[in-house]
């Protein structure tokens, strides 16, 4: 897996809503990627600048996570 360097995101207006569409693409297809694309994602996530940083960002990424997934469950047993 290659190193993912430190960048920096410019977001402009309407930005915000575009990346909170990709972002909930990908919690919701996270189970179906690859476990390299997955360690990939959450090392880019910790090399991006340019956002507020967020203390212990990959627990709160798999609680996101995890939370979607016990939806998606609750929702297929109804």
């Amino acid at each position: 897996m290659p190193d993912m360097k430190a960048q920096t995101i410019s977001l402009h207006e309407g930005d915000k809503i575009a990346l909170q569409y990709l972002g909930a693409a990908v919690v919701l297809q996270w189970s179906n990627l690859p476990e390299d694309v997955r360690k990939s994602l959450l090392q880019q996530a910790d090399a991006v600048g340019g956002l507020p940083v967020i203390s212990a960002l990959h627990e709160q990424i798999q609680a996101l996570i995890r939370r979607v997934r016990a939806q998606a469950h609750l929702r297929s047993l109804r």
